[in-house]
């Protein structure tokens, strides 16, 4: 998981720093948002570290053989292929898997959350769809797209939160994409969760730290012996 410590965050004129008339607090809080924000790449990253990964897209695409397993294809390998029609669509990943005479290419987009935007998914969805026909002839695998909300437990909180727009089967939880990883998700899990003792530990350091708040503190604990 992303540390708030690492962040910077906005020192003055944040929404965060009028909404509690504290350039110190929206300080604070900018940060914790903008840790919120890279975790999504950590995310990425840590998935990364725990699946092979093609190096070359183009070289591997030439022949489409593997060995049996899974093996997966970054945003920014997808974007920089000669051979992939990308159009308007950067998906996050494509997951190549074969087992037996099964041959698989799941493209994926990845949100670490448990919804999506609603206007802007609907345009991920036909930006997807379209990546899916255009780059369909160019991969010697069955194409599939999917939509993760990695926090989601549910397809069917997904699919609803794309207002009807994707299908159950287009829909993927966070443990039903490990599964297709053939990874560990209670180990992805406690890996990200890591940095959280120290996340907390660093937020209540810097509240006490804003005499606003320190004495607000005081007071309520006092009120509350």
């Amino acid at each position: 998981m992303a540390l708030i410590a690492q962040r910077k965050g906005r020192p003055t004129g944040s929404g965060y720093g009028r909404l509690f008339d504290s350039d110190l607090l929206g300080l604070l809080i900018s940060r914790v948002h903008a840790a919120s924000i890279s975790a999504g790449s950590e995310l990425e990253g840590l998935i990364k570290s725990m699946v092979r990964r093609i190096d070359d897209l183009d070289r591997f695409l030439e022949t489409g053989e593997m060995d049996e397993g899974v093996a997966i294809a970054d945003k920014k390998q997808v974007k920089k292929s000669k051979t992939v029609d990308v159009g308007t669509a950067e998906p996050d990943f494509l997951i190549f898997k074969q087992r037996g005479d099964e041959k698989m290419c799941h493209v994926v987009e990845l949100k670490d959350g448990d919804a999506f935007d609603t206007k802007k998914s609907s345009a991920e969805v036909e930006a997807m769809k379209s990546f899916v026909q255009n780059a369909s002839p160019d991969i010697p695998y069955r194409v599939r797209m999917h939509f993760c909300c990695f926090n989601q437990d549910s397809r069917e909180e997904i699919v609803n939160g794309f207002k009807g727009r994707i299908t159950r089967d287009e829909a993927l939880t966070g443990n039903e994409f490990c599964e297709l990883l053939e990874i560990s998700h209670h180990d992805l899990v406690e890996r990200r969760r890591s940095d959280c003792a120290a996340n907390l530990s660093y937020f209540v350091d810097q509240l006490l730290k804003i005499p606003e708040v320190r004495d607000l503190l005081a007071d309520r604990l006092t009120k509350s012996l």
